[in-house]
């Protein structure tokens, strides 16, 4: 992989997993009889069993590297999605999406 792609994959990461977390707050209410799903960084760290500071550096796009894949499969399991569901958005993600969420640390 060249090094060059490693800060927009991290960020297209970032984005995919907080569409699915504003998704999950505004769409998915918990019922009594599901398991509950993981809607903050806490919640998702305590359900992925991740320091909740390495879940916060993914979806901020901070950690130095890429995400692990354990992780990450961890962190949208937690908030009751599948790789699936993840990769549709990821996919998605534009190269504008990606300039607007650089641009408040530019």
């Amino acid at each position: 992989m060249k090094e060059e792609l490693i800060p927009d994959i991290k960020i297209k990461i970032a984005i995919s997993l907080n569409r699915l977390l504003d998704t999950t707050k505004n769409f998915r209410p918990n019922n009594n009889n599901e398991e509950e799903i993981a809607k903050s960084y806490n919640k998702i760290a305590l359900a992925s069993f991740l320091r909740k500071a390495t879940v916060s550096d993914i979806f901020n796009a901070k950690s130095k590297t890429t995400p692990a894949c354990g992780s990450l499969f961890l962190i949208i399991e937690a908030m009751g999605y599948t790789l699936s569901d993840f990769a549709k958005i990821y996919d998605s993600v534009t190269t504008l999406d990606i300039k607007d969420f650089k641009q408040p640390f530019e």
